[in-house]
């Protein structure tokens, strides 16, 4: 009769306990993304209030989006880098922490320029939320799992979607939007007591941060430099910074889009002038050579054109969705359904208002059901011989079939099958998005905080600059239809970038 080793049969309970551990940790940051969705999007969900207290245009509401977009385009650079160095268990809890501070302190905003100041402060602190998760899934997970880790926390923000329509559209009815963004910026703290028992004790070091590469020999500096940046270096950066400084002061005269241009002048021209630069003039600065090195990988330069058309689409849909049900659709088939839970809870609130949060909590349902079968699809193929790479294609190319549908919206008088037609597109994008982030986990594994947080704030600095263009054109045309043809159709550019240029290889055969 055979008989198990003592020490085998330990060792597999021991690994069986550490995978659960790590699915875990996968669904405590699948809770922080709930949170950060939820503090990002109570802004929208009260677009009305917003607009009718501070007498805005949706041109003016979509400069109230971009002003929390656009610090965190700006900062997920620097949090990536950061990510990379930091311990990242105390980072996560930190940016929670910060974010959710943020958010709270809004509801206090006695006008608006208070308002958008703590809307770029909830921007800083939710920039960490992506390059630390990854981080995380990068070092707990193997790679053949890490499309599902990736889309059990990424389902966060379609979850997060889901919940924050139901619950600030409730306490937005009957204590006022003020009281909405105190009660979601408060369930952050509870999360950060959470993490840091999780993640404590036994499996702390797992989260140090990484120590910068050794840096090479005296010899491979340019003579004189030593081991700080070039002169050549210093003077391209700083050039880049400070044309991108008066770019954006220039808003003072010439309006507020020259904030964006300053802005998307100094994300591009640092990576563009750190591309340009010879790798030797950028040693003696890890943050240079770190960027150096990422840049010249061209698999990130797909990733930045895939990033930034899934994520336009995206966030118009999280965005200007509840504002466009509420605006361009009459909902009258959900009316007498408003109408009786307003009787049955005594709220005395607008019918519509209900209506368009509960069916915006539907249409983010289907989004997080493309999350989980996103990760899951790409998992089964995978374990059916497929390579992981040809794996996420073959589901991301299905995804891109599908986000189209909401191209139709405006052609469509039926309430209920604009509602069908913009849950695919929901649907499809998420599923994109979870197999996109696998992919930019393997650009280079000791760089993937700072491409993260690179890709990510390029997508949301796209993002950002699209918020006012929607809004004036639901001002000139009174509708959102011209918008949901142009995001159903954009993702098919990153899309064929990927298929066409990305290859089968583990590393980048074309990377200098």
């Amino acid at each position: 009769m055979a008989t198990i080793d003592p020490s085998a049969h330990e060792q597999l309970a021991i690994e069986r306990k550490a995978r659960a551990w790590a699915w875990s940790v996968c669904w405590l940051m699948f809770a922080s993304t709930v949170l950060n969705y939820m503090d990002r999007q109570s802004m929208t969900l009260v677009g009305t209030q917003i607009k009718g207290e501070f007498r805005l245009t949706n041109v003016d509401f979509g400069w109230v989006l971009a002003a929390f977009q656009l610090s965190y385009a700006l900062f997920q650079v620097p949090a990536g880098f950061l990510v990379d160095r930091w311990n990242v268990r105390w980072a996560y809890a930190g940016a929670v922490a910060w974010w959710s501070l943020a958010g709270m302190a809004a509801a206090y905003a006695p006008n608006l320029a208070i308002l958008l100041v703590m809307r770029a402060l909830l921007g800083i602190g939710e920039s960490f939320n992506w390059p630390c998760a990854l981080r995380v899934t990068g070092t707990i997970l193997p790679p053949a799992d890490r499309s599902l880790g990736n889309g059990i926390f990424n389902s966060g923000a379609a979850i997060g979607a889901v919940i924050t329509p139901v619950v600030v559209t409730l306490l937005t009815v009957r204590y006022g939007w003020r009281t909405a963004f105190v009660a979601v910026g408060t369930l952050g703290f509870v999360w950060v007591v959470v993490w840091l028992i999780v993640v404590g004790g036994p499996h702390k070091q797992r989260f140090e941060g990484r120590k910068p590469a050794t840096p090479p020999p005296d010899d491979e500096f340019e003579e004189g430099s030593g081991r700080r940046l070039s002169s050549e270096a210093i003077a391209g950066f700083s050039g880049v910074t400070l044309a991108s400084v008066l770019l954006a002061l220039s808003a003072i005269w010439i309006g507020r889009p020259a904030i964006w241009w300053g802005i998307a002048l100094l994300m591009i021209g640092v990576l563009l002038t750190a591309r340009v630069l010879p790798l030797s003039s950028l040693k003696g600065a890890d943050w240079a050579e770190s960027l150096g090195a990422v840049v010249r990988q061209r698999r990130f330069w797909i990733l930045v054109l895939v990033s930034v058309t899934i994520n336009v689409c995206w966030h118009f849909l999280v965005n200007w969705l509840p504002t466009y049900l509420k605006e361009d659709r009459a909902l009258t088939g959900l009316a007498p359904l408003a109408q009786r839970f307003n009787a049955l809870f005594h709220f005395e609130g607008s019918t519509k208002d209900l209506a368009v949060g509960f069916l915006t909590a539907v249409l983010f349902l289907a989004a997080d059901f493309g999350n989980l079968m996103g990760g899951t699809l790409s998992r089964w193929f995978t374990r059916r011989g497929m390579s992981p790479v040809r794996a996420r294609t073959v589901v991301m190319i299905g995804c891109t079939l599908l986000i189209p549908s909401g191209v139709w919206v405006g052609l469509v008088r039926s309430d209920a099958l604009v509602v069908v037609l913009i849950g695919l597109m929901a649907m499809g994008t998420a599923a994109f998005m979870a197999n996109y982030f696998s992919f930019a986990q393997e650009v280079s594994a000791r760089h993937t905080g700072l491409i993260v947080g690179i890709l990510g704030g390029l997508g949301n600095l796209c993002a950002a600059g699209f918020h006012p263009v929607a809004g004036a054109v639901k001002d000139t045309m009174g509708t959102f239809a011209p918008i949901f043809v142009v995001v159903g159709l954009l993702p098919f550019l990153g899309m064929g970038a990927l298929a066409f240029g990305w290859g089968t290889s583990a590393a980048d055969p074309k990377a200098d």
